[in-house]
C-alpha cells in the first residue's frame, strides 16, 4: 500500500545511494591512476563529474528534502531526537567540508594536472610535489568523509536511543 511515508524513505534511501554509492570507487580509480599517471586527466575528470552531477545534486536537494519529508510525515520530534541530530550535525559538517575543502581541492588538481605536458612521466619520476600533496589532502578528505557518512548511515540504520520511523521494523 502507498503511504507518504513510504515514498518518503524510499526516495531518501535512493538519494543516499545515488550521492554517496559511486564515491566508494574513488579510492579504486585513483589506485589505478597511480598505476598509469598519463590518464589522470581522465580519472580525475570522471570523480569531478561523479561530484558534480550525483553528490553534489542528491546530497544537497534529495537528502534533506525527503529526510524533511520523513521527519514531517512521522510527526518525529527533531530537537527531542537526539540520534536525528547528531547524524544531521554530521552530516552539514560532511556538507561544509566536501564543498569549501574537496571540491575546490580535486578542481585545483584537475587543472595542475591539465596544465602538465602530454604523455606518460619520464621513467621512475614520482608526480609533482604540488599534484602529490593535492592527490594525498583528498585521500585524507576522502577518508574522513567516508567515517562521517558511516557515523550517519549508522545513526539513521539503529537510531540510539529511540524514535522509530513508523513502519520501519
Amino acid at each position: 500500500m502507498w503511504s507518504w511515508q513510504g515514498f518518503w524513505l524510499w526516495l531518501h534511501i535512493l538519494s543516499a545511494i545515488i550521492a554517496f554509492g559511486p564515491t566508494f570507487a574513488y579510492p579504486l580509480i585513483g589506485a589505478q591512476i597511480a598505476k598509469s599517471p598519463q590518464n589522470a586527466v581522465f580519472g580525475v575528470r570522471v570523480m569531478e563529474t561523479i561530484s558534480m552531477r550525483l553528490t553534489l545534486p542528491f546530497a544537497v536537494v534529495g537528502l534533506p528534502v525527503a529526510g524533511i519529508g520523513l521527519i514531517l510525515t512521522d510527526q518525529i520530534d527533531f530537537f527531542g531526537t537526539t540520534w536525528l541530530l547528531v547524524a544531521v550535525g554530521l552530516y552539514i559538517l560532511a556538507l561544509i567540508y566536501s564543498i569549501g575543502v574537496q571540491m575546490p581541492t580535486g578542481m585545483k588538481l584537475m587543472h595542475k594536472l591539465e596544465a602538465m605536458p602530454p604523455g606518460p612521466p619520464p621513467e621512475g619520476a614520482g608526480p609533482p610535489p604540488e599534484i602529490a600533496a593535492l592527490t594525498k589532502r583528498l585521500q585524507m578528505g576522502g577518508a574522513l568523509l567516508t567515517v562521517l557518512f558511516l557515523a550517519i548511515f549508522t545513526l539513521m540504520i539503529f537510531k540510539p536511543g529511540g524514535t522509530e520511523f513508523s513502519g520501519l521494523g
